[in-house]
């Protein structure tokens, strides 16, 4: 702004003195009316934790209290009184937006400690406000959306018209969270071509918990069909399987409190995770969104191998590059808010770069390394979204071992992912147990039961005994 008002009072200066040699010339008056923007003060509401406009909430059978504040762009030099207002309206526009119908949180389902605040003469932000969410016993399960907006009288002060916007997920058949607050997390990879996931269910600690917490369906393909001219999600007979029996093979996995997440990878077509148009990007985004939706998944993961050339005279396609990869993660964001949206750092699926002013952070959940590696934060991110380390079983790479898991445990890392574990001739072997069974006393004090049985085939809901 300083900058701004020495360039005016150098041109007047300039344009005066030009005028003493010409007579005849009027000097109007500059209009610096559009420059009355840059004194306003804009107020928004965040969550506190995260410092972003949006969060996903998960509310089982217990009260869960999270946090929000109010931040100024500068401070005010005088008092200013801030409401917080339950904005339905805000609602109908989000729903509109991002094509869902997500049904308002009833009033009486939460509770913010504060929602008439006011900010000192030198403050640009206010203390946490906790709010309190109750269980939504009566409710159907499903997500709720509860908009939260500023209301300011205050000339110069003006509140944004972003609202913070809980999606809060209704899980009440979940009487409990499989991770404690603090615990870290296992993020696993289930080649299904030769694993069944219902074997998650044989991994279970003395404490009655599952050892894994996230789970990739390692995976699903993007294709591009060349009749129908549409990019699309394909499901090998193995993935198809899953599907057609999503109530006997996730639905028990999800019951538990597993997050169970639709992986993508290339299938050696022109289509790739990093070579869509926005156009393209926006397409397959719907697509998905069906999937998820349609049966009841908890996110994607985006892995960009095995793609072959994009055809660039198609209009859905575009070059391989990490914003492509970028645009196609924010256009499912925006396409499924409430599920997680999670990488695998190879290839080209993700960069720092933003997406129509988006960073990474906005809209990507999860992101592991490669084998051997720490996942790296994008742009938004912290550690604690990122892989402390990645284990390969079947090849025995970078295998988990107790001073690297009490390492991790200490660490801002929230995630050990872990690929091919009974898998690849291994199923229900008794070397991949004792791995699995080192994680979940290294990270959780508590051994793995030894189980009983195994599922030995993906295309199968049979069981076969383990005797060691």
């Amino acid at each position: 702004m300083k900058q701004l008002h020495h360039t005016i009072a150098s041109l007047a200066l300039l344009v005066l003195g030009f005028s003493s040699c010409q007579k005849g010339i009027v000097i109007d008056k500059i209009d610096e009316s559009r420059y009355d923007n840059l004194s306003t003060i804009y107020a928004s509401v965040v969550d506190a934790d995260t410092g972003l406009s949006n969060k996903v909430i998960e509310i089982r059978r217990d009260e869960v209290e999270e946090a929000i504040k109010v931040i100024f762009t500068r401070n005010a030099g005088k008092n200013v009184r801030v409401s917080i207002r339950y904005d339905a309206r805000s609602a109908d526009r989000y729903n509109e937006e991002h094509n869902t119908d997500f049904d308002l949180l009833p009033e009486e389902s939460f509770e913010l400690e504060d929602d008439v605040i006011t900010l000192g003469p030198s403050e640009t932000r206010s203390e946490n406000l906790p709010i309190r969410f109750s269980p939504l016993l009566d409710e159907e399960e499903g997500t709720f959306i509860l908009p939260l907006k500023l209301s300011i009288k205050e000339d110069g002060v003006k509140g944004s018209e972003q609202p913070l916007v809980y999606l809060v997920k209704n899980l009440k058949n979940q009487a409990t969270a499989i991770r404690r607050e603090g615990e870290k997390h296992i993020f696993c990879y289930f080649e299904v071509n030769d694993t069944n996931p219902l074997n998650v269910l044989a991994w279970e600690m003395e404490d009655g918990r599952l050892l894994i917490d996230y789970l990739v369906l390692f995976a699903f393909n993007i294709k591009y069909d060349e009749e129908t001219g549409e990019v699309y999600c394909f499901a090998n007979p193995n993935c198809q399987f899953i599907l057609d029996n999503y109530d006997q093979v996730i639905k028990p996995l999800r019951d538990r409190g597993v997050k169970v997440i639709v992986g993508l990878l290339g299938a050696s077509g022109p289509a790739g995770l990093a070579q869509l148009s926005e156009l393209g990007a926006k397409r397959f985004a719907a697509n998905l969104a069906s999937i998820c939706y349609g049966y009841g998944f908890d996110g994607l993961n985006f892995d960009d191998e095995y793609s072959g050339s994009p055809d660039l005279s198609n209009p859905l396609f575009a070059s391989h590059s990490t914003s492509a990869g970028n645009r196609l993660i924010y256009e499912c964001k925006q396409a499924m808010p409430d599920l997680l949206m999670t990488s695998y750092q190879y290839g080209s699926c993700l960069g720092n770069g933003a997406v129509d002013g988006h960073q990474p952070g906005e809209y990507l959940d999860i992101t592991v390394g490669d084998y051997g590696r720490r996942g790296v934060p994008y742009s938004g991110m912290t550690n604690a979204q990122c892989s402390y380390q990645s284990s390969e079983f079947a090849l025995g790479r970078a295998l988990p071992t107790a001073s690297e898991l009490s390492n991790f445990k200490n660490s801002d890392y929230g995630y050990w992912m872990i690929f091919s574990a009974w898998c690849s001739g291994n199923q229900g072997g008794k070397t991949h147990f004792d791995r699995l069974n080192t994680m979940a006393q290294g990270i959780y004090g508590s051994s793995l039961k030894k189980p009983e049985y195994y599922w030995p085939e993906t295309r199968s809901l049979e069981t076969l005994p383990i005797s060691w």
